[in-house]
């Protein structure tokens, strides 16, 4: 069995006009998989003696609104 997490978000300037910008849009995604990579994977987050074999991370910019929060079947 695996766990399964998704991060999805949308990104607004600090006067909440939504940014459309497809290039600060890819730059957020490229922040955000490395953010998960060397703070949270590299450091470690999880409690006890637990310990993650292996893991896959996918960031992308998609053209639709963040949706449905449930996970694909």
């Amino acid at each position: 069995m695996k766990v399964h997490a998704i991060l999805e978000f949308d990104l607004e300037e600090e006067n909440g006009t939504p940014v459309i910008l497809v290039e600060r849009l890819q730059h957020a995604a490229g922040d955000t998989d490395h953010a998960i990579r060397h703070r949270l994977m590299g450091a470690g987050f999880l409690g006890g003696e637990l310990l993650i074999g292996s893991w896959t991370l996918r960031t992308e910019v998609v053209a639709a609104a963040p949706g449905d929060p449930d996970p694909p079947p």
